[in-house]
């Protein structure tokens, strides 16, 4: 599917370029550059440019509560309430209490009050952000100047709200393996799936790492349930494959970091090598062997099996790749400075990068300038501004689709040139 998303110069008018992600408690917000945190536990006080006040209050449920529709909208009407009076006794109000839904489905709430008085004018602006799981956090900014030219400055930052399910500690990890582990031991069997340390499986003969579903659900609670659902079923599935004779069509070609590459070499324990090309420093081309519900690396044993040499095989992995995907020319059209172009699709749909030939036209078209970015296995955005400040956009807008993913593939950014693709860090 083909979007295109005109986020950078939004980004750069709201003041986000060198923003910094703070955790505050379950709470992460990238802040603008200028913000300074001055205390770690909450209430967090932080304070930004021209001496401006930020104070960010977050409260979770009860541990076992429930956010129903009732519960949530009744927490949203106390909020307004507590917001409008607040902002009554600060002063004149000259933004009215408004709302709107963020990316995440935070509901966002807001309220700006100025007091006047000899020599400058003062405002105070308060935000409040409900999750859909219930937790809220209370977020005020204090300072001199105009309430709504600030409001207008700020509302980029709420746009990159990201909730943290549980605190990453020791045993929450270890808790969350056995929680996939029995899952998988209900499909498999007791015996096929084995607990070695946190974060990590044996299953049969090889390693599953549990650390990218684990974010994911740290990040996304009321996505986690539904992805390890399908995380289950993805490897079950590939369990079951993994004894079928591979076949030429189900050859695909994919980008994956070095360091995961790596580590699925050492999973197979020295028996054989998985078929890889180096990209650029820290990306790597493998081959997979596709089936309807998951894929696993295809070995230069594998290539044996087929009755070809480990060159001819990852050649067919090409080929399949590019016959699965819709061509260039009619998937992505040409963007300009201040333009973000989106590719989107399956699994597969990175691997669009190791179709070096195939994006010529468009960076012809582009005058010479194209910049990848691929946040996730199934996204590429592209743009045609390689100025420090568009490629901080570009880098941003893909961090912050990287993070709400359940499949993020990498932070760099890739410089299209007619040798070759050149990361850019």
């Amino acid at each position: 599917m083909r979007r295109l998303l005109l986020l950078a110069a939004f980004t750069l008018s709201t003041g986000l370029a060198g923003a910094a992600e703070i955790r505050l408690g379950s709470l992460s917000l990238d802040w603008p550059a200028g913000y300074t945190l001055k205390s770690t536990q909450s209430p967090f006080e932080l304070v930004g440019p021209g001496g401006i006040k930020a104070l960010v209050t977050v409260m979770r449920p009860k541990p076992g509560a429930t956010a129903t529709a009732e519960s949530l909208a009744g927490l949203q009407a106390s909020v307004e309430g507590l917001l409008a009076s607040s902002a009554a006794q600060a002063g004149r109000v000259v933004l009215p209490l408004g709302t709107q839904s963020l990316p995440d489905g935070t509901r966002l709430q807001f309220i700006g009050s100025e007091r006047s008085g000899l020599f400058q004018r003062s405002f105070l602006l308060q935000y409040a952000l409900l999750s859909r799981s219930g937790a809220l956090a209370l977020v005020t900014f204090e300072g001199s100047g105009e309430a709504v030219a600030e409001h207008d400055s700020l509302l980029g930052l709420f746009s990159t709200t990201q909730w943290v399910s549980s605190d990453g500690s020791p045993a929450e990890q270890a808790a969350f393996t056995e929680r996939v582990a029995s899952l998988l031991r209900a499909q498999l069997g007791e015996a096929a799936v084995q607990v070695t340390e946190p974060l990590t499986l044996k299953i049969g003969g090889t390693q599953a790492n549990l650390d990218r579903v684990n974010a994911f659900c740290r990040a996304n609670a009321a996505g986690c349930d539904a992805e390890l659902a399908r995380y289950v079923s993805a490897v079950v599935d590939m369990q079951k494959n993994a004894a079928l004779p591979p076949t030429r069509t189900a050859l695909r070609a994919v980008v994956r970091p070095t360091a995961f590459a790596d580590g699925a070499a050492g999973s197979l324990g020295g028996r054989s090598n998985f078929i890889r090309r180096p990209l650029v420093d820290g990306l790597v081309a493998l081959v997979m062997l596709d089936s309807p519900r998951s894929a696993r690396l295809v070995s230069e044993a594998d290539a044996q099996a087929l009755g070809l040499s480990v060159d001819d095989t990852y050649a067919e992995a090409l080929a399949q790749l590019r016959g699965q995907l819709s061509p260039m020319a009619k998937a992505a059209r040409p963007v300009v400075a201040g333009q973000v172009g989106a590719l989107e699709g399956d699994f597969y749909e990175s691997g669009r990068v190791l179709l070096h030939d195939d994006w010529a036209s468009l960076a012809r078209a582009q005058k010479g300038v194209l910049v990848v970015a691929l946040p996730a296995k199934n996204l590429l955005l592209y743009g045609a501004d390689d100025s420090p400040a568009g490629l901080q956009a570009l880098r941003l807008q893909a961090r912050d689709l990287a993070k709400r993913s359940p499949a993020p593939l990498t932070e760099l950014l890739l410089r299209w040139t007619p040798e070759g693709w050149q990361a850019l860090r």
